[in-house]
């Protein structure tokens, strides 16, 4: 087996984490979604147990700890498997189901080191924080494309929380830009953040909305956008209940596209059927209800369908994050928004400031954007002409948008941009790729030997700027 090259902002992560943990137990690290998580986690993995220490990679889900699992393997460790009907042997490495490890606690060895995946879900309290405090010597790292909870409460020991320092990877819009992630086309409906839906605990009212936005006029709009944006490309939709992720593929499939419905009472091996169906599009929409929006690598999918309108800015990014990873022939993502999730959170590509402090709990965030009237473009309030048609908007044409609304029911239009950003000098310095400034292969060869990059780094970036390059060709 080859061995596995980390990608720059992968290797320059780990060396951040490493500088962190000099000074502080515990840390979080914080990369988007499809930014490769799991492979900074192996790597993290291997040089802890190289070093004679004890590690504990910790998972809520059944996808997540095979996922897990699997990736500690192909760095070349076998770990022990802490979740139902697994035996312990006592191996070093071990990953785990958060709910298994935590009734065996008194059974496995103090870890040196704990490996939190998805670690916005850590507060003191839950089932996740008595692990922690259980060894309270162990070295903590947590990994999660979203340091933030619907809750508000902040994931810092200043907010009561258990991490100490946040160390940064690249944004999504560096990622985009380097062609790490595919581009994200983003087809909103305006209207729907304004929809009367109510909350419980801060999040929305999923069997309202469900029957809100679960009705054969929303449905059938659902299939026709799909048609024209995405087919023949798959796609995942995200639903409200499990009786509407049922109703929504039952209506893709009268319209001749095939289309299966996943949920957790769904068998595991059938469940883990129809998600790799979505491969080489045996399945070509997959409607589901909280079981795929983490975890899930699926690459080819060519975009997401948002039936499901959400508070929560961590899971709507980890919605349309699963279609944003790049795949051969794939340089964009589609999402298709019905809920008006990127008028409340703005666009995946949006700069945002994470912090370990918390904050106030969302309520009624909305993001200012405007509609041209022309082409439909969505723009930023702000935004004197369209970036798309170039049309120039004139003074309270906005508000006169915003009355003629209804004449666009069921239409969803493209978002281009947003408010949603910080302030200049609150923005993260922008990375160069390391390869920047190299035309010619005999170039990357001498950056290779320059900045000390392990061998063949310059031919994987030779091919794939020819890779692209043929693809582009062929678009």
């Amino acid at each position: 087996m080859a061995p596995i090259v980390l990608r720059d902002y992968q290797q320059q992560l780990l060396s951040d984490l490493r500088a962190a943990l000099k000074l502080h137990r515990r840390v979080c690290a914080v990369m988007p979604t499809g930014a490769g998580k799991g492979q900074t986690i192996g790597a993290i993995v291997q040089g802890a147990a190289g070093k004679g220490r004890r590690v504990l990679v910790l998972a809520h889900r059944a996808e997540l700890i095979e996922q897990l699992t699997g990736t500690v393997r192909a760095w070349g460790l076998e770990p022990d498997v802490v979740s139902p009907g697994m035996r312990l042997q006592g191996r070093q490495v071990a990953v785990g189901s958060v709910q298994t490890v935590a009734r065996r606690l008194e059974q496995l060895p103090p870890p040196d080191l704990i490996i939190q995946d998805e670690a916005h879900h850590l507060v003191v309290g839950n089932v996740w924080g008595r692990i922690i405090e259980a060894w309270p010597g162990a070295h903590l790292i947590g990994k999660t494309a979203t340091p933030e909870r619907l809750d508000g409460k902040g994931l810092g020991v200043e907010a009561g929380g258990y991490f100490q320092a946040l160390v940064l990877g690249p944004s999504a819009a560096w990622l985009v830009e380097q062609g790490w992630l595919a581009k994200p086309r983003v087809f909103s409906w305006p209207g729907a953040r304004n929809s009367k839906l109510r909350r419980r605990m801060g999040e929305y009212d999923l069997e309202q909305a469900a029957r809100a936005f679960g009705d054969r006029a929303a449905i059938g709009d659902a299939v026709s956008h799909y048609r024209r944006r995405l087919h023949p490309g798959t796609a995942i939709c995200f639903c409200c209940t499990i009786e509407h992720a049922e109703q929504m593929a039952g209506a893709f499939r009268a319209a001749g596209i095939r289309a299966a419905s996943v949920s957790g009472g769904t068998p595991a091996d059938e469940r883990k059927r129809l998600i790799a169906g979505l491969g080489p599009g045996e399945v070509e929409v997959l409607t589901s209800c909280m079981i795929i929006s983490e975890g899930t690598d699926i690459p080819s999918v060519g975009g997401a369908i948002l039936m499901r309108p959400t508070a929560s800015l961590g899971l709507y990014l980890q919605m349309v994050g699963r279609a944003l990873r790049p795949a051969p022939g794939k340089s964009e993502a589609v999402i298709l928004d019905h809920v008006g999730n990127a008028h409340r959170h703005g666009l995946p590509t949006d700069e945002r400031e994470w912090n370990l402090a918390g904050r106030r709990r969302r309520e009624g965030v909305s993001i200012t954007i405007k509609d041209c009237p022309v082409c439909f473009c969505s723009c930023p309030s702000t935004a004197q002409v369209c970036p798309d048609c170039g049309h120039l908007f004139l003074t309270g044409e906005h508000d006169e948008q915003r009355r003629g609304l209804q004449q666009l029911e069921g239409e969803l239009v493209e978002v281009t941009g947003s408010r949603h950003r910080p302030k200049p000098q609150q923005q993260r310095p922008q990375r160069r790729h390391p390869a920047a400034g190299c035309r010619t292969f005999e170039q990357l060869l001498q950056r290779e030997q320059e900045r000390g990059y392990k061998p063949g780094w310059a031919r994987h970036v030779w091919a794939a700027r020819q890779h692209n390059k043929a693809n582009s060709s062929t678009l």
